[in-house]
């Protein structure tokens, strides 16, 4: 047993890079390279669920599906994949209400209206991947190394794939991914550099019960942590946004700063704090 594979800090959440098959060991070998982590086979893998103790709480497996985040100490944890064409997603963009969800309304999309965003927290890009449906063109920061490998997995497979009801090389076309922390990539922007909308999602926590359920969630706030630094980024945020800055929160949590914002849109369980630069013009392309 090679020593760097087990835990040597309480804060390494991931143990190693796996995959299944030899066809998939240069992919996986690249992701293993980017994050410093150690390469094995799926031979050594069951070998290793022998001391599963020793390890950290999490790995990375490279298989026929993709990249993805997998639990040594709970079997009732599935993988966490990137994934754009999961179930989910199919369901929420076809009937998930078009401009007329929640999510488009705070950010301003119509049929004319088609805002260029800035995703200061990208996660596994579901809510870009949404907007980028409805005709948006998203950048999008990702700053956990993690949460960047696998949302750049599930990009790269999106681009491949064409299903009968949507092309989704075409919306992943609208796209764009850096690994940057975001408070570092708004301190580097001219003053004259904007983006039409800002949106912001940090990580907030998740009461004992919903993190139970969904378990996918709590696997990447333990991978991510609390966003501690979300009301200094919003500040940054609010000076290159040349319409809106939209904050994403759970209804039961405060507001991001004292600053109240001009418009709340409240769902089932989360809500949108929008404050606003300007108005939208009625026609706006990305």
């Amino acid at each position: 047993m090679d020593e760097p594979l087990f835990e040597t800090s309480a804060r390494k959440m991931v143990s190693y890079v796996m995959y299944e098959h030899e066809v998939f060991r240069g992919k996986a070998s690249n992701t293993a390279s980017h994050l410093k982590l150690p390469l094995i086979s799926s031979v050594s893998d069951m070998t290793l669920k022998g001391h599963a103790q020793h390890l950290s709480k999490y790995h990375l497996h490279y298989g026929a599906l993709g990249l993805s985040l997998r639990c040594h100490s709970s079997l009732k944890q599935g993988p966490i994949y990137c994934n754009f064409d999961s179930k989910q997603i199919i369901y929420r963009r076809k009937y998930g209400g078009g401009n007329g969800q929640a999510l488009a309304k705070a950010v301003g999309v119509t049929n004319e209206c088609k805002p260029k965003v800035l995703d200061l927290t990208a996660g596994l890009g579901i809510d870009s991947f949404i907007l980028a449906t409805l005709g948006c063109k998203i950048l999008m920061l990702e700053r956990n190394p993690i949460v960047y490998e696998l949302l750049c997995d599930g990009l790269a497979r999106a681009s491949e794939m064409t299903s009968d009801t949507v092309d989704l090389a075409h919306i992943t076309e609208r796209l764009k991914l850096n690994k940057i922390d975001a408070y570092d990539y708004l301190a580097k922007l001219a003053p004259e550099n904007k983006f039409d909308v800002i949106y912001l999602d940090p990580m907030f926590e998740l009461p004992a019960k919903v993190a139970k359920a969904k378990k996918e969630m709590h696997a990447l706030q333990n991978l991510v942590g609390a966003d501690s630094d979300a009301s200094k980024v919003f500040k940054k945020a609010m000076r290159h946004a040349r319409y809106r800055t939209v904050v994403k929160r759970s209804n039961k949590s405060p507001g991001l700063t004292n600053q109240k914002p001009d418009v709340v849109l409240r769902g089932k369980s989360t809500r949108y704090d929008i404050y606003i630069n300007r108005r939208l013009p009625p026609k706006l392309k990305s």
